[in-house]
């Protein structure tokens, strides 16, 4: 398989140590796309996977600026959005945004977005709860992009992540998902196996070092596809 590469992920600029905030330990500051990404993470915080920048996320937005990518007058989505950061920068870049997330990290994420979100980018900015298979029903297929990164860490979730992605995409909907292959190894790459059944799925970049993955991805079927027999968790 071709393997388009890119030999260094973007770093942080810089970290800033902050104190006395419940949600946040420090600031972490990012230059993507001409814009300075300010992130308050907390790499201790109960909340685990959602508190801090991991590699796959910072994978995709340097793929955006490698690119040229623009989301002008385009409706996205994020999955597990995490600390907000690819949204943000998609927001940034022009797209009307919805980022979701476990309920319990959306505040944080609120506060992600009011530190980087000008005042008149902010109605074309959602925070929302999404919890995979359950909360679908509540939100449309009619979405130009979904974005991904480094969600896949249990065999449980394999399921629900994909029905999710059918229930958000339609034929015209393109899948930007990325992941640290390291992370879960097993998992993650059971995942996008699952995946590629039902979606046709391009390797379009690729961090050596870190071993992330960047794929786009779309409906294999452009008209209808027949939902897999998924089982429900609660």
């Amino acid at each position: 398989m071709f393997e388009p590469k890119m030999m260094k992920l973007m770093q942080k600029v810089f970290s800033l140590h902050i104190y006395e905030d419940n949600d946040f330990s420090r600031k972490d500051y990012y230059q993507a796309c001409g814009f300075k990404l300010e992130i308050g993470a907390n790499i201790s915080c109960r909340l685990g996977f959602g508190s801090s920048v991991w590699e796959a996320a910072l994978g995709l937005c340097q793929y955006f600026e490698k690119e040229g990518i623009r989301f002008t007058d385009k409706k996205v989505i994020e999955l597990g959005a995490g600390t907000g950061i690819v949204s943000i920068l998609a927001a940034l870049l022009g797209g009307d945004v919805t980022i979701t997330d476990q309920p319990k990290l959306l505040n944080r994420i609120e506060r992600n977005v009011s530190f980087n979100i000008p005042s008149s980018f902010k109605p074309q900015v959602k925070v929302r709860a999404l919890r995979w298979g359950l909360d679908n029903s509540l939100f449309p297929s009619d979405y130009d992009y979904i974005l991904c990164s480094d969600i896949m860490y249990f065999h449980y979730n394999i399921p629900l992540i994909l029905e999710t992605l059918l229930h958000l995409s339609n034929e015209k909907t393109v899948v930007y998902f990325a992941s640290t292959m390291f992370y879960g190894q097993n998992v993650t790459r059971e995942g996008h196996v699952t995946l590629s059944q039902y979606f046709q799925t391009e390797l379009v970049c690729r961090y050596d070092v870190e071993d992330v993955n960047v794929y786009r991805m779309r409906l294999n079927t452009p008209t209808a596809v027949q939902h897999p027999n998924l089982q429900r968790r609660c």
